[in-house]
């Protein structure tokens, strides 16, 4: 398949007969710069839309630097709002797709990425040499996949997901993010492994946190980082990068002052990316002798032992579980989850999690393969998994709820997915029109759900 066969960053001037007749004019006319607009619906195929924040200093004349944004519930203006202060800050126009979500094909997501590339171009004063992508979890793999299939992306962040290299060169910058409790972060970590190995420059920013969008102050160091490579020999430029090395050093100074061993390292590792983030642009000497004399200190280096050696148990424990859906009982799942449940802290309670978050992940595409072949038993086996290793997930309550549906047990279907909304599940149009709930349809209290719904404008 031909990924993306618009001309997304070309940017081709279009003729008209006055200023009034410019797109970018218009648009900017009915949207407000300063604000998060919602909802602006593609002109060529009206039933996409997207969500825009418009720095105040945005100038149709004149060119601004432009970041994607894709969630993996089509979410667009989680990402925008994440990413406001920083867009104000240094004059970004950020951009976030409402169709681009899991479980579509990569048609459909090639026709979304299309459509959203066209309608911005057209509305929108970007310059075609400062396009940046980002995405977390199924979204940042889009953001990595359209980035190697487009000439012309100068940077991706990607949040909790990467992709599979094939090659020993990126034509873009490529800053992974990743929660250290995050059931993708040993992929991550992995990741960012094999690119140092084979000198591809890249950068992991770790943060304290579970799988969802890294918290403000991450991903506005992350455009910070992008925005310095791209202006690395600009004299205005130079606030930009005194802040950032001044904000690093107290970070690190700060860290070190609590001279335990995950401050240490995290010092360490701050101190590292900020040093390669601005080598050549300042002198950095300081930071040079910082990461010398930290990743000599016998704490440092026991710390990161354990860490290697803990990430080499996870690996084999992912395998292992990979392997057990098929062949361990529920009674082998009940004493796995319990000692992961009682994993500890630090360190250790770190890998609990993150393999607590990984068999939820795996009984989620294992619930849905049964479903796809109707396999009420297997579905009735993995949801079992499912719901012990993450009672809260909305994801697992609504698959139970599809699964009683098929298995005339209606009522308490219904109360499986008053359950799924308690815990956070606000996609209408997936309840409306599943045809795993078709047996719902026409239930009194299904409706009064749906109807619900609809008053609150859903």
């Amino acid at each position: 398949m031909n990924w993306l066969r618009v001309y997304p960053f070309l940017f081709i001037a279009l003729l008209s007969c006055n200023q009034a007749d410019d797109p970018k004019v218009q648009f900017l006319n009915w949207a407000q710069k300063g604000t998060i607009t919602d909802n602006i619906k593609c002109k060529a195929e009206p039933n996409q839309s997207y969500c825009v924040y418009l720095p105040t200093s945005y100038d149709v004349s004149k060119s601004s630097p432009a970041i994607y944004a894709f969630d993996p519930q089509g979410k667009g203006r989680i990402p925008v709002a994440l990413m406001k202060s920083i867009a104000e800050r240094l004059g970004y126009i950020v951009i976030g797709s409402n169709n681009s979500k899991n479980g579509l094909s990569p048609e459909e997501i090639n026709s979304i990425v299309n459509s959203l590339f066209a309608d911005t171009q057209r509305k929108l004063a970007i310059d075609p040499n400062r396009v940046y992508l980002s995405g977390f979890s199924g979204g940042a793999r889009v953001a990595c996949m359209v980035a190697q299939a487009v000439n012309g992306i100068q940077g991706v962040i990607a949040c909790s997901a990467g992709f599979q290299l094939d090659r020993n060169s990126l034509g873009f910058h490529f800053i992974g993010i990743a929660g250290t409790q995050d059931m993708n972060y040993l992929e991550m970590r992995r990741l960012n492994a094999y690119m140092d190995s084979v000198g591809i420059q890249n950068q992991l920013i770790v943060f304290k946190g579970k799988h969802h969008w890294p918290y403000e102050p991450t991903i506005s160091e992350a455009i910070t980082m992008l925005e310095i490579y791209s202006t690395q020999n600009s004299i205005a430029n130079k606030s930009i990068v005194d802040e950032f090395l001044s904000s690093n050093i107290k970070r690190i100074h700060r860290l070190k002052g609590n001279n335990c061993p995950d401050s240490l390292a995290l010092a360490c590792f701050i101190a590292k990316r900020t040093y390669e983030t601005l080598d050549g642009t300042v002198d950095a000497n300081g930071l040079k002798s910082t990461i010398d004399s930290l990743s000599q200190m016998q704490s440092f280096q026991k710390y990161i032992k354990e860490q290697v050696l803990l990430e080499i148990f996870e690996y084999q424990k992912q395998h292992e579980f990979a392997s057990a859906f098929g062949s361990k009982p529920e009674t082998w799942w009940n004493s796995e989850i319990r000692k992961l449940n009682d994993g500890g802290v630090g360190l250790k309670g770190d890998v609990s999690i993150r393999l607590l978050g990984y068999i939820s992940l795996r009984c989620y595409g294992n619930v849905n393969r049964a479903f796809f072949y109707k396999d009420w038993k297997a579905a009735q086996h993995f949801i079992s998994i499912y719901r012990q290793v993450d009672p809260e997930n909305p994801d697992s309550w609504y698959a139970l709820a599809c699964l009683q549906a098929n298995t005339d047990k209606s009522i308490e279907a219904i109360e499986s997915l008053k359950n799924a909304i308690k815990f956070g599940l606000a996609d209408f149009s997936k309840i409306k029109n599943d045809p795993l709930l078709i047996t719902l349809r026409g239930n009194p209290m299904f409706n009064a759900i749906l109807n619900g719904w609809s008053e609150q404008g859903v």
